[in-house]
């Protein structure tokens, strides 16, 4: 119990210090392309790139990660960003007139590193601790992430205030050498050398999801729900502010919130022990869907209260998001075997990263042509049929599989 408690503080403590720098540096390298540039197109580089260099790497990435040690893939790919970092620091004074081209090809190898890095610890969960805490470590990492996330941007407007932007990488260079130090002293247990020659090394992640009916319907389910949260992401602050003609200051508020959710669920899941966790995540999961439909049903009905809507559905939203990740990635580890789990978690990641600007996309579309009430009505009533049908297609396949048995 104690070894499980000091594996858990190193790895949160990893997941925080990684998290924290990778955003204060990804933000104040956004700022300073948009000072550079003077074009969105600049401040929004990771944005674009992230997914693209996710769809083409992705299955190269699940494929090493499933064959290697997963602990060595870890401490390389941070070994390898801390040493773009330096050289991207020692030719930043020179690259000034070029500084956008350069910026995206500096993008794309971190995007790379950070994606080994990130995927290869979080298909490590069983070898860091035992099955009775891994839905502690997944709690503890994805409220760590959103306390970065939350304490990163304001953290990395202030800095970029005041120091040049060389400092700036030579602080999250820090970061990283942290992380590979933490790393380096966290038992990993004995992972088996895989043979070279195994046919399932062929099998890319979505193939793999097919043989575990009811972890495709769970990620599916994930992914439509993810994809329906950017309808909140951006359409909340369009609303306060051009619809509602209230100040930035009270969108930014309204949306903390959500992130103040996640750290409140973050907190209840990591503190309770589900004995069904298949059971729960489908129940916060059918919950959550019909939350989307009752938040578009309220600001359609009681239009006069949109601002009270968006202050309790951000918070619930936010601990719903919190209580339902930990307990699906928890599944997924004790689902699937651990030479699957590169795979299936890059296929995962590429995906909710390739949704979210699709989803920035339709729904900006959206709100500019109709009102916000009718979007997330209509976005409400489309996500519980597809759900629905989802569920109904795949329990039917779940069952004449099992009786063909």
């Amino acid at each position: 119990m104690r070894k499980d408690i000091t594996q858990l503080l190193k790895a949160s403590t990893t997941t925080l210090i990684n998290a924290m720098g990778a955003t204060i540096f990804v933000y104040s390298l956004s700022l300073k392309l948009l000072e550079t540039t003077g074009s969105a197109l600049g401040y929004g580089v990771n944005i674009f790139i992230g997914p693209i260099v996710g769809l083409i790497c992705s299955p190269l990435i699940g494929k090493v990660i499933d064959k290697y040690s997963k602990k060595n893939i870890a401490i390389l790919s941070e070994c390898s960003l801390v040493i773009i970092l330096i050289l991207f620091a020692v030719a930043f004074p020179y690259i000034q007139k070029n500084l956008f081209i350069y910026s995206i090809i500096f993008v794309c190898l971190d995007n790379i590193c950070a994606r080994f890095f990130t995927i290869s610890y979080l298909s490590s969960a069983p070898d860091i601790v035992s099955k009775d805490q891994l839905q502690r470590l997944n709690a503890i990492q994805t409220t760590g992430v959103a306390v970065a996330n939350m304490l990163a941007l304001p953290i990395a407007g202030f800095i970029y205030g005041i120091l040049p932007f060389e400092y700036i990488i030579i602080i999250e260079i820090f970061a990283e050498v942290l992380t590979i130090l933490l790393t380096i002293i966290t038992e990993f247990k004995a992972e088996k050398k895989l043979v070279k020659a195994k046919a399932h090394n062929n099998v890319g992640g979505l193939k793999i999801l097919f043989k575990y009916k009811k972890v495709l319907e769970l990620v599916i389910i994930a992914m439509i729900l993810n994809f329906s949260i950017t309808s909140i992401e951006i359409g909340i602050p369009y609303t306060i502010i051009h619809v509602l003609k209230k100040t930035s200051v009270v969108s930014g508020n309204i949306q903390s919130l959500f992130s103040m959710g996640v750290i409140v669920g973050g907190i209840l899941i990591s503190a309770i022990k589900l004995k069904n966790v298949l059971a729960f995540t489908q129940r916060i999961y059918t919950l959550f869907t019909w939350l989307l439909l009752a938040f578009g049903i309220s600001l359609y009905v009681f239009t006069k209260y949109t601002l009270i809507i968006f202050i309790i559905f951000e918070l619930l939203l936010g601990i719903l998001t919190a209580i339902a990740d930990p307990p699906l990635f928890t599944y997924i580890q004790e689902e699937i075997p651990k030479d699957y789990l590169g795979r299936i978690n890059t296929f995962i990641y590429t995906i909710v990263q390739l949704l979210t600007p699709i989803g920035v996309a339709v729904y900006s579309t959206c709100f500019s042509f109709t009102n916000y009430a009718n979007v997330y009505l209509i976005s409400g009533v489309i996500i519980v049929i597809s759900i629905s049908i989802i569920k109904y297609i795949l329990g039917k396949r779940l069952i004449n599989d099992s009786s063909s048995i």
